[in-house]
């Protein structure tokens, strides 16, 4: 896969040759030689866009976590009061045929860091911590906030890691049932007139 074109676009080929070693050879295998081979670049042309292992590591998680705060934005779109937030976080989880959206492979550098140094997930988890944060301030009972995100978290960690095999019948159910929990989860609307 050639990675030439714009810096965007050798930025983005540079990081799906990153993932796609990770996933087809495992972390141990993603080593800077290999991805500028996999996507057809110079050791130079390489170290121009990421200058060690753990930048080009940090690059993928960071790309991850900036696409799944894109999904959660476009599905905050009419997403109106309490649990707005968990509703669409939890719609960022899952495509419209039910399957998680985070797979291996666009997770291979969170994959790749816990592998070779979980210190880089620190961007990770200040993201996440905010995610929580903003769950817990949704209007809704804390516990079903937590019990929203703790449920996504476990079905994307089993797809990561293929464990399990949920059906997507079975998974589309399961967050229909959490996104109910969130309507029920609100507190109760005092109506007052206008006087």
């Amino acid at each position: 896969m050639a990675a030439r074109g714009s810096g965007a676009a050798t930025r983005r080929g540079v990081l799906s040759a990153a993932a796609e070693i990770v996933v087809r050879d495992g972390a141990s295998k993603l080593t800077l030689d290999a991805v500028a081979e996999r996507c057809g670049l110079s050791k130079g042309g390489l170290l121009h866009h990421f200058s060690t292992k753990d930048s080009l590591i940090t690059a993928m998680i960071e790309d991850v976590a900036g696409q799944f705060e894109a999904d959660v934005q476009r599905n905050m779109q009419g997403e109106r009061g309490p649990g707005s937030f968990a509703r669409a976080f939890l719609r960022a989880c899952v495509d419209r045929e039910g399957i998680v959206t985070r797979t291996i492979k666009v997770s291979a550098g969170i994959v790749a860091a816990v592998a070779i140094n979980a210190q880089l997930l620190a961007p990770l988890r200040a993201r996440y911590d905010a995610w929580s944060a903003r769950l817990e301030d949704d209007g809704i009972d804390p516990a079903i906030a937590e019990l929203v995100r703790s449920a996504a978290d476990g079905l994307w960690l089993g797809s990561v890691l293929e464990l399990g095999s949920t059906s997507t019948a079975l998974r589309k159910r399961m967050f229909a049932k959490l996104i109910e929990l969130t309507q029920l989860g609100a507190p109760p609307v005092i109506e007052t007139s206008g006087a």
